[in-house]
């Protein structure tokens, strides 16, 4: 029972490729993803790994171990491995840190095919301490503070005091005092000052008092004195802001957080380093064969902010050191240009003697400039504009007195003085005032401009063009901002009066005339606004052929580019993908729409990284996505993308804190083979997708002109089916349940029929997948389940009482948000007491919405209406799902009643009743056809029994003919 629950709960991951199948490579992490020297490891260790030429599939795993150090979450880890990895090869595993190499060590035997280990992350007492080293090497994390510590000495020799950062974590304190027991040795005679007694508040109010002959030296740090978790990058860049003396730093992570710099450990080239010595071991060599690499992980970096910061210059820095951050020098760029430049300088001399004689022009020019200038200022004092200042330290706004006399208030009357005046803005123009007032105060600007409305006293907004400029302090911070405001009131009127027609700008022509430097002006507008109208159809076509959600082109530029591909290739080859997220409707209904829209948009960003560059992805609409594959090489290419595609889709998605499993159903066209038009491409690709979901999703299909058939007689049976109901085309049939203790009859299950005047008896196996997808079970479902409660109602009236009636729910129905309301006002408009009512509901649709599907089925069992949970145990849900079902019967499934003659099948039958005997729960079997199952399941005590032994499904006008003859019998 557990391996054929676990072969369906865990299928195989990829379809294979032909040939030899890739390599798998399991990355497992000690810490959690987000964790900074974590996601540092992984990074390195991926690049590598993917950058390989015969590239290895890549499955990560994370312990969080620093947030969840407890035996459970080690034994729901060896579970979730167990089973996740029953069914895949690990080659080789990677693990970062010591939790992850010590569950690795221990467990690869049984549950990982003995797979040799790299290491990474692990110091030098963490790889001394491995007991057994057979078939083990990596990177050993070593932690040497001393060249850190030569480094400081090297650029301020007057250092006496270290202040040492850690936490009181156990790798926290094993690294604090490994580190100073090290720059001890040095016999500098510096004294060292732990902080882990402090919290995190107190250690940034400490560091800020520091003398120079200090230094804070911070290794990891994960939580403070108080036990409260702090966010590393966070507190760094706090630590080194706060700092009265450089930071250093052991790790390189710490880089644009506040770091100084330092001898620093790479986790990144740690990452790097294991995943070469994982590709050297995937190509044959033995891992205890290669040395444990203890020397390449380190980087003496320095950040030139910092040194900016404490005015060191760099020729104090030791030799060879790296320095970020620093910014671009056109001369060390350029220094052969330059001094080609200069001795071109040298011939052009003879050219400035002639030269002298225009700069006694400019000078008369700048001249001239200057006393317009002067003439400027007086005509701008003499203006009616208005002069506004504001002291950013006290934030005490100013306005000259024409402000005033243009708005018609006192001094002090709305507190202009302490913001007020931002009471009386626009409420149209207020935002737009604060981002540009913003956008220049963060230095993305270079003055402020902004035109807004302001409420005089009389009610009445007048328009105003203000302008301004900060001034900062040396070290950036705002000393004060100020500028002026001019009314614009009439030149907006002017502007409105240009939007109105060119008619009224030919009869005011003349007053036009006489105001040339307005009209100027406002011309001057009209080009900015042509300009920002060419911005905006700009954006909107990229509305137009991209989608919003996620950013890729859309439907629209598929076909434009697919066409286009079409006409400029008539002899060319390529591929065109259709892919489906399997399931998404079920998402969308129990996760929320906002939940699907994410998952959409990380599916458009998995599309991207799986592209190998000659890739075109568009998003088609829902959750369908097209991939366009250019200058394809042969049918062995198109189906290792379509594997690539399928096993990328099957690795985790985060989203928010929950890890998102999905697959996807892949249909391929090729071009020309399949089509040789952008409709018949699209077309054939889509059928191809449909009939990737009929194999049981998460698989590629290449389409084949059979499918077009299967297509078509699928939309005839759509087609007609739309219209059964109206046509009075279905019907209903009963086929009986019998209680095996008495041998009475307890009631019917409902079947449906379908005999189309045009297709003949169509099978419920054909239709029924159909209506579901094309959502015309909700009426059929509906027209089955009164027609049902109706007839057995109708039934009890002619005296036979006590029958109960079954009736199958689809998926769909149950995901309705009005279901159970249906259900309860069939049974009233019928009158059919609830207790006679039985629903019927898959094991796998639990599974798929459990939660959505259980609350809706609650309220109905507190009802009296039975719930039995039909095929039961081909599906794949556990005893402890089963235990939170709303069920009240468990039917066996007929294949286990058709094999019950072997032992082993005849044991798993019984333990089934006996389960659900155990549990409070009615058991039925199905598909009982032979006198020998049925006196079995009489052995079983089996509470009700259906099949062709008692009686094949009866037309509903002879039921009661044939109870009263098995009455009679």
């Amino acid at each position: 029972m557990v391996a054929m629950l676990s072969a369906i709960l865990f299928p195989a991951l990829a379809v294979k490729a032909e040939g030899e199948p890739p390599q798998n490579v399991l990355v497992l992490h000690s810490y959690q993803k987000g964790f900074a020297w974590t996601d540092e490891q992984s990074d390195g260790i991926e690049e590598r790994l993917k950058g390989a030429k015969n590239a290895p599939v890549i499955y990560t795993e994370y312990m969080d171990w620093k947030r969840y150090p407890s035996q459970e979450n080690l034994r729901q880890l060896y579970q979730t491995i167990k089973l996740k990895y029953h069914n895949i090869h690990v080659d080789a595993i990677i693990t970062t840190d010591d939790a992850a190499l010590s569950f690795a060590r221990k467990y690869r035997q049984e549950i990982l095919n003995d797979a040799p280990i790299i290491f990474s992350g692990v110091n030098e007492l963490g790889v001394d301490n491995i007991p057994d080293k057979r078939n083990i090497t990596g990177v050993t994390e070593k932690i040497d503070p001393i060249r850190t510590i030569q480094m400081a000495l090297q650029i301020n020799p007057s250092i006496r005091k270290v202040y040492v950062v850690f936490d009181n974590s156990e790798s926290g304190l094993s690294t604090g005092k490994l580190v100073m027991d090290q720059i001890a040795s040095l016999n500098q005679g510096l004294e060292f000052i732990p902080l882990n007694r402090l919290s995190s508040e107190q250690i940034v109010q400490n560091v800020s008092g520091l003398s120079s002959d200090s230094i804070v030296l911070m290794t990891t740090y994960y939580s403070d004195s108080t036990g409260r978790i702090i966010e590393f990058e966070r507190f760094a860049s706090e630590l080194g802001r706060s700092s009265s003396v450089p930071v250093y730093h052991i790790y390189d992570f710490a880089l644009n957080h506040g770091a100084f710099g330092g001898s620093l450990i790479s986790g990144k080239i740690q990452g790097q380093t294991s995943a070469e010595l994982a590709l050297r071991i995937l190509q044959g060599e033995r891992a205890d064969e290669l040395p444990v690499v203890t020397d390449s992980t380190i980087r003496n970096v320095f950040d030139y902010n910092e040194l900016q910061h404490f005015g060191i210059p760099l020729n104090k820095l030791p030799k060879g050191s790296e320095v970020i951050n620093k910014p671009f020098s056109f001369y060390e760029t350029y220094r052969t240009l330059v001094l080609g430049i200069i001795a071109a300088f040298a011939v052009l001399l003879v050219f400035i003697l002639i030269l002298l004689f225009y700069v006694q022009l400019v000078k008369r020019m700048r001249s001239r400039l200057e006393i317009s200038n002067e003439r400027f200022s007086l005509a701008a004092y003499g203006s009616d504009a208005v002069i506004w200042d504001v002291d950013m330290s006290t934030m005490i706004y100013y306005f000259s007195d024409s402000w005033y006399e243009l708005l018609g208030y006192e001094r002090g009357e709305i507190n202009e003085s302490h913001g007020g005046w931002r009471e009386i803005v626009h409420p149209e123009d207020a935002e737009q005032e604060d981002r540009l007032r913003t956008q220049h105060l963060e230095g993305r600007s270079s003055y402020y401009y902004a035109e807004y409305r302001m409420r005089s006293k009389t009610g009445e907004y007048i328009w105003f063009q203000a302008r301004g400029k900060v001034l900062r302090s040396a070290g950036g911070g705002y000393i004060r901002f100020a500028g002026s405001m001019v009314d614009v009131t009439d030149r907006k009127g002017y502007e409105s009066k240009l939007q109105m027609s060119y008619q009224e700008l030919e009869s005011t022509y003349e007053e036009l005339t006489a105001l040339q430097d307005e009209l100027l002006e406002q011309y001057n507008k009209v080009v900015e606004n042509q300009a920002l109208l060419q911005a905006s159809e700009e954006k909107y076509r990229f509305l137009a052929y991209n989608d919003v959600l996620s950013g890729l082109p859309n439907r629209l530029s598929l076909s434009e580019e697919l066409t286009d591909f079409i006409e400029e290739h008539p002899g060319g080859q390529a591929a065109l993908f259709f892919l489906d997220i399997d399931n998404f409707k079920y998402i969308n209904d129990t996760m929320g729409h906002t939940f699907g829209d994410e998952l959409l948009v990380k599916a458009g960003e998995r599309l991207l990284e799986l592209s190998d560059g000659r890739c075109r992805h568009f998003r088609f609409g829902g959750d369908e996505f097209v991939i366009l594959l250019k200058d394809v090489d042969g049918y062995t290419e198109v189906i290792y993308y379509a594997e690539s595609l399928v096993q990328g889709f099957s690795e985790p998605f985060g989203l928010n804190a929950s890890s998102v499993h999905i697959s996807v159903s892949i249909g391929i066209a090729s071009y020309p083979e399949n089509g040789t038009s952008a409709e018949e491409l699209l077309k054939n690709a889509d059928i191809a997708m449909y009939k990737a979901k009929e194999a049981g999703k998460g698989t590629y299909v290449v389409y084949g002109e059979e499918m077009q058939q299967h297509f078509d007689e699928r939309m005839i049976v759509e087609h007609h089916l739309r219209n059964a109901i109206a046509n009075n085309e279905l019907s209903l049939q009963y086929q009986p349940l019998v209680d095996t203790g008495s041998g009475r009859i307890w009631g019917f299950e409902a079947l449906i029929r379908w005999n189309s005047p045009v297709l003949g008896f169509v099978s419920p196996l054909s239709f029924i997948t159909i209506a579901e997808d094309c959502r015309l079970i909700v009426p059929i479902g509906e027209w089955v389940l009164r027609k049902a409660c109706r007839f057995m109602r109708e039934l009890q009236a002619q005296g036979y009482e006590g029958y109960h009636i079954s009736v199958n729910i689809s998926v769909v129905q149950l995901m309705l948000d009005d279901f159970a309301d249906m259900v309860l006002a069939v049974l009233e408009d019928t009158g059919l007491a609830p207790e006679y009512l039985e629903l019927e509901i898959t094991e796998s649709i639990f599974m798929e919405s459990f939660e959505a599907i259980s609350s809706k089925l609650e309220p109905l069992k507190q009802r009296g209406i039975g719930i039995a949970l039909d095929d039961f145990g081909t599906g794949y849900s556990s005893l402890s799902y089963l235990k939170q079902l709303p069920i009240t019967t468990l039917k066996i499934d007929k294949s286990f009643i058709d094999s019950i003659d072997t032992p082993n099948n005849m044991s798993l039958a019984s333990s089934i009743v006996t389960i659900g005997h155990d549990m409070g729960l009615n058991v039925t079997a199905e598909g009982v056809e032979t006198q020998e199952q049925l006196a079995f399941l009489e052995r079983t005590s089996c509470d009700k029994i259906q099949g062709y032994f008692i009686s094949r499904p009866i037309p509903e006008k002879e039921v009661a003919s044939w109870i009263s003859g098995r009455q009679t019998g």
